[in-house]
């Protein structure tokens, strides 16, 4: 059974990773109009999309830095969604926690959750000298009793193609000092598996995982604890992640049923 996981996860990776250079890492890219980011969503620390100057040490995109090129990855175009688990979302309601999407992640409706745009049309793209697969912004969870807030701007996933957990450039209570921290680790097997996963959702073909569960890592639990007062315990299931892609480019596919892009923030 092990042997046939493996083989699925292979023949997924030679399918959907079809790879082309990006522009070169000194080029500041626009976001495509074939699927644009959310319009309710927070400004991104990284310039220039939000038109905010004061971005941190970095690129928009994931830089190799010795090569001054990124790759796209991951099919062409399309949505992921991002619900919270029932455990996260009422912890996060228990204090008080108020969850908005940073550009070009947008919130989905009632704080449940987030969506972002994926494909190598313009958003994610696979480094392949660091293992990195990235994505452009996140989310924000604000503290509306004490004001405090934790921001990840920018997250992606690794080692490619083994890869096993998700990392994201962090600010606390918006300081333009960003740290990295690991959010959370995940079952690389069941993942591959499910990767393809070919369904008609909402008229239109579909790709991508259905139900990607990621467990919270230690430090992403401490910080949520020690800044925000949410007490999600380390390696609790708190978030699950559908990708709805498409081999077409510029396609905006649904989101999974039940959900609406850019659904108005709280």
């Amino acid at each position: 059974m092990r042997f046939a996981k493996t083989s699925v996860a292979l023949t997924a990776a030679a399918l959907l990773s079809v790879a082309a250079p990006s522009a070169t890492a000194d080029d500041d890219p626009q976001y495509p109009k074939g699927n644009p980011p959310a319009t309710n969503c927070l400004p991104s620390f990284y310039n220039p999309p939000t038109g905010q100057k004061d971005k941190p040490m970095g690129h928009y995109y994931d830089d190799a830095n010795d090569k001054k090129t990124a790759f796209w990855f991951f099919a062409e175009s399309g949505t992921g969604t991002l619900p919270f688990a029932p455990a996260t979302l009422a912890e996060l309601k228990r204090n008080g926690i108020k969850a908005e999407g940073v550009c070009p992640v947008g919130p989905l409706k009632g704080g449940k959750g987030v969506w972002t745009p994926v494909g190598r049309d313009g958003y994610s793209n696979i480094n392949f000298l660091n293992g990195r697969i990235w994505y452009p912004g996140g989310w924000k969870f604000t503290n509306t009793k004490t004001g405090r807030s934790h921001r990840v701007d920018g997250f992606w996933l690794h080692n490619f193609p083994f890869i096993t957990r998700a990392s994201a450039n962090v600010y606390i209570d918006d300081k333009p000092s960003p740290h990295i921290i690991e959010l959370a680790h995940y079952d690389t097997v069941d993942f591959y598996t499910d990767l393809i996963n070919p369904r008609i959702n909402q008229g239109k073909i579909s790709l991508g995982p259905k139900d990607w569960k990621f467990k919270l890592s230690e430090q992403y639990s401490r910080e949520l604890r020690d800044i925000l007062g949410a007490d999600i315990k380390p390696d609790t299931h708190v978030i699950t992640l559908e990708i709805n892609a498409s081999l077409l480019p510029g396609q905006q596919l649904p989101l999974k049923p039940g959900y609406e892009k850019d659904e108005p923030g709280n």
